[in-house]
């Protein structure tokens, strides 16, 4: 009936439930890179000799002491253990620096030459002789039929050993040339360790530059002050800044310049 078809319930169709909608995250904010990790790339971007890996690998120890590098005491000696010592490599870096300053004809105050550390000095045979041991200072002199004061101090000993005719053919003699080439050895020794030195250093405190400058700029600080040890370098940081005006301290191997931030009060 028509009737009861009109109280008859009927069925709707029940809708689809409308698909949530998809809110896409917030891009992910990307970390800074660490200032030491910038500064240590670009400086050993100048070393050959070491590879890619073993740079990394020297980074990720040095990261290890948490310190961003001014811990040298907690990664120096192995680093260089593992990473530098007995083989061949160069720092570029240094290397542009110490022919520029040849040109030049004049050299920082702090400038560390690795070459000169590499050659013994020049000592005089009698300075020689003194490392010797009385005892055999006194029986070469026997030996050579050379008479002396039973006390006689080792300063005398030495400067009859050095006159001695039979000296250069003796075996004392051969002792002498032995010590030398064992001081040379050594002194060579240190070039690699001393110029591996440099490049640590210069990167760490180049870092500590940057995160300074930055934490500077965070706070509205934009002017910083150039300071010197010694006005008479002042011609080599100018010449550095003028090559790189994005360069921070230390701006050459070994260099002690500081930027001093300069706050301008009327802006506050």
């Amino acid at each position: 009936m028509v009737f009861l078809d009109l109280f008859r319930t009927k069925k709707k169709a029940i809708a689809p439930r409308p698909r949530a909608l998809r809110i896409p995250s917030a891009p992910t904010a990307l970390v800074p890179v660490r200032a030491y990790d910038r500064v240590f790339a670009q400086v050993m971007e100048t070393v050959e000799g070491i590879s890619a890996e073993e740079k990394s690998q020297l980074r990720d120890l040095v990261t290890e002491t948490g310190s961003d590098g001014l811990n040298l005491g907690g990664y120096f000696e192995k680093g260089y253990e593992v990473f530098f010592k007995g083989r061949q490599w160069k720092w570029g870096e240094y290397e542009e620096w110490r022919d520029t300053f040849e040109r030049l004809g004049s050299f920082p105050s702090n400038w560390i030459d690795v070459d000169q550390i590499a050659r013994p000095g020049t000592r005089s045979t009698y300075d020689q002789l003194l490392e010797l041991r009385i005892l055999e200072l006194r029986e070469f002199l026997i030996a050579e039929g050379i008479s002396f004061d039973a006390d006689a101090p080792k300063a005398q000993l030495a400067s009859l050993a050095e006159h001695a005719p039979g000296l250069s053919a003796s075996s004392l003699w051969a002792r002498l040339q032995q010590n030398e080439e064992e001081a040379r050895q050594k002194a060579e020794a240190r070039r690699p360790k001393a110029l591996y030195d440099l490049l640590m250093r210069t990167i760490a405190y180049r870092a500590k530059s940057v995160r300074d400058l930055e934490r500077a700029h965070s706070n509205g600080i934009q002017r910083h002050e150039v300071m010197l040890v010694l006005e008479a370098d002042r011609k080599f940081i100018d010449l550095a800044r003028k090559k790189n005006p994005q360069a921070v301290p230390p701006y050459y191997p070994n260099d002690f310049t500081q930027l001093r931030p300069i706050v301008d009060f009327s802006k506050q």
